[in-house]
């Protein structure tokens, strides 16, 4: 992977408890990472929680725009 910033302690996680009720961040056979919720299929091979957004970051979106009225924790 050229010029991704990575956090060398964080890690995708096993498909054994992905929740299929949340939207995560989802790894594909072919190395590619997308955000959605998991349907059960075989095409993901790990996952990861998404961020949360920090208070203030919302501020800053409800300020700008209305799209910081939709984002919930």
């Amino acid at each position: 992977m050229l010029n991704a910033k990575t956090d060398p302690n964080l890690f995708f996680r096993t498909m054994d408890d992905c929740p299929r009720d949340k939207k995560v961040l989802l790894l594909n056979q072919a190395g590619i990472a997308q955000t959605d919720f998991w349907d059960g299929s075989n095409w993901f091979i790990g996952w990861h929680p998404l961020p949360k957004i920090p208070a203030e970051m919302k501020s800053q979106l409800a300020q700008k725009s209305n799209i910081g009225m939709l984002l919930g924790d």
